[in-house]
């Protein structure tokens, strides 16, 4: 039998001996014994498979590669969910407590330069932590690149207490966190670089408006905060220039302290809240203990502030961090200064990133080291309708859509006309005829007049159009594609709306993929596809697609030569537009990764990601061109 892997916590009064606990010796598990506990609406997934060695840090590339530091000296990639095995750099380091490989950091012009920074502890004597910088040559580090930027002060016998946080800032400075050594005293003077924040420049020199920077002399002008006991981690929001340090504590307290240039945090002569006007207290403080709102070691720090939101909006601008010792995250409010529960059993967590999808990434040390995925159940898409002006022949309005999943999925659909007059639409269609089809054009159902059929099922459903001439219908359908056609009884043309609903939202099955086919004109007569999505609570990646002249090669005789695409949210508000999809490189690359790029260089598309709620999506021609056109949405989640 696999034993399991165990670690020493420590009671309180040994604080002083070991903040940040590290085992010695360790038994791995091949998998976790059990999964976190999260809050309504979200789940988590394992992020590639497990690491071979205790983790300690972890940051992400510009370009999506996610890189994990392992104590023992490996700099393990994650590249497109898969571990690789071969690390990108393996280093000789001092491994003992809680020295190794603490810290990594990518240059803001890794694009370009390729530079990524490493904390770690020298192995040689004399015992040093470094700073030294590698240039990677694809997924592993450029050999003899190692370029050494900063040395750091000899360390004593006590393994303890090395930090190793590393970020640059957004002044483009390296900002570096250090322990005490567990000697208190470190901290609070200007002669080493131990107990403090460091700011230096990417090559390694200082800058010269650093705070002490006219007090201190040599590498000691980096000193940019002191009074920290073990600033294991810490953050800058993004898009702003606001910091956050978290400092293990000793007996008492862990700290979240707000980072401000030329601060003592005010260590070993106070832990926690101070009424001292010399020193900063901290803006956060929890004790010690045994359950979800203590603990006994801070880490992990991030803001949710990423570039594509995933989570709901509530939690935009929030602190997440977590406890290594009872295994949870939580999550600080800066306005409130208050801080609530987000995440439990967790096999000691070490790390906190928001990825560049929006989701929080953690990273444990459990089974030798694994790195998890928490996202927002993705909404899905809820109703999904079609507004164009229904002619003949190919000029009626066809809107799509694909049943995916498991089980059938109770659908309502209908064809709205007349009562378009009550929302300012001029010339609606006096009196529409739904019909739904199969994939291979077979006939699921019809209907003219809703309440000729199924009229207490549609009333039941809170479907009931407000004319009796607009049609109506309820199916129920198994996975698979199909079209709602909205046509003109006897010959009649106008302004209509197809419309789709999900009637059965806890059904494991979902809309997907839909569309809307007709013609565009001018004026009012545009092509119209609105969305909402719902049932869940995260934002869901979404792609969308406006198709003109390629139509031509599915019969369509008069296609739009040139479609305009925009999208836009409840208000109105304009959200994205595109004429010709590869306009925009970053946009193309993405539509290109869905496998959705348009046939035609002159047609539309839009890759966002989109919290629950409703959207429209309008077809124009260009310079007040006309013909037929597709809408296209995507559900990319």
């Amino acid at each position: 039998m696999k034993s399991q892997r165990s670690f020493y916590l420590p009671p309180s009064g040994l604080k002083s001996i070991l903040a940040l606990v590290i085992a010695a010796s360790l038994a791995f598990v091949s998998s976790r014994a059990t999964a976190a506990t999260l809050p309504p609406g979200f789940t988590e997934a394992q992020v590639g498979s497990n690491l071979s060695g205790s983790p300690t840090a972890m940051a992400f590339a510009p370009d999506g590669r996610l890189f994990v530091c392992q104590q023992g000296g490996q700099l393990r990639v994650i590249k497109n969910g898969v571990l690789l095995s071969t690390p990108f750099v393996t280093l000789t380091v001092d491994s003992s407590g809680e020295r190794g490989l603490l810290g990594i950091a990518f240059d803001p012009s890794f694009a370009t330069n390729h530079y990524l920074y490493v904390y770690y502890t020298v192995a040689t004597s004399p015992i040093h932590n470094r700073i030294s910088r590698f240039t990677a040559a694809g997924d592993t580090a450029a050999p003899g690149s190692e370029a050494v930027i900063l040395e750091l002060n000899n360390l004593s016998s006590a393994t303890n207490h090395n930090g190793g946080a590393t970020h640059f800032g957004p002044d483009g400075k390296l900002y570096i966190g250090v322990g005490e050594n567990a000697n208190g005293a470190n901290s609070q003077t200007l002669s080493n670089l131990l107990g403090k924040m460091l700011r230096i420049n990417a090559d390694g020199t200082i800058p010269a408006d650093n705070p002490f920077y006219n007090t201190a002399s040599g590498s000691n002008r980096a000193i940019w905060a002191l009074g920290l006991r073990n600033p294991f981690t810490f953050a800058f929001q993004p898009g702003t220039t606001r910091l956050f340090i978290n400092d293990v504590g000793e007996s008492t307290y862990e700290e979240i302290n707000d980072g401000i240039a030329g601060s003592n945090y005010g260590w070993p002569i106070t832990e926690g809240p101070t009424s001292n006007p010399a020193f900063r207290g901290p803006i956060y403080f929890y004790g010690h203990g045994t359950n979800n709102v203590t603990g006994c070691a801070i880490v992990g720090a991030t803001f949710y502030n990423p570039p594509v939101p995933q989570f709901p909006s509530s939690y935009t601008g929030k602190y997440f961090f977590a406890d290594l010792c009872d295994g949870w995250i939580r999550v600080f409010d800066p306005s409130a200064g208050a801080a609530t529960g987000f995440a439990t059993d967790i096999f000691s967590p070490v790390d906190l990133h928001v990825g560049p999808d929006g989701a929080l990434y953690y990273l444990a040390r459990g089974s030798g080291g694994q790195v998890f995925r928490i996202s927002a159940l993705p909404a899905q898409a809820l109703n999904i309708s079609g507004r164009a002006r229904v002619e003949t022949g190919e000029g009626v309005a066809i809107s799509g859509f694909i049943v995916t999943g498991t089980a059938p999925k109770r659908v309502g659909v209908r064809g709205i006309g007349p009562s378009l007059a009550n929302f300012g639409v001029s010339g609606p269609l006096a009196d529409p005829i739904i019909q739904l089809n199969r994939g291979d054009g077979s006939l699921v159902m019809s209907n003219d007049n809703w309440k000729n059929t199924q009229q207490a099922a549609i009333t039941g459903a809170g479907l009931a159009p407000s004319n009796d001439q607009e049609a109506a219908l309820i199916a129920t359908l198994t996975a698979g594609n199909y079209s709602a056609i909205v046509s003109g009884k006897n010959g009649g043309t106008g302004v209509a709306l197809a419309e789709v609903y999900d009637l059965d939202q806890a059904a494991d099955s979902r809309l997907a993929n839909i569309s809307t086919r007709a013609p565009v004109g001018t004026g009012s007569n545009v092509l119209i596809g609105g969305f909402i999505t719902g049932s869940k609570i995260g934002a869901t990646r979404v792609a969308v697609r406006a198709l003109g002249p390629s139509l031509q090669q599915f019969g369509i005789a008069n296609p739009l030569p040139d479609p305009r695409l925009e999208l836009h949210n409840a208000n109105g508000t304009l959200l994205a537009s595109n004429d010709n999809w590869q306009s925009d490189a970053s946009q193309a690359a993405l539509i290109t990764s869905y496998g959705l790029a348009p046939p035609n260089n002159l047609e539309s598309a839009i890759a966002i990601s989109l919290a629950p709620g409703p959207y429209t999506a309008i077809v124009t021609g260009k310079n007040g061109q006309i013909g037929i056109g597709l809408i296209e949405i995507y559900d990319e989640q």
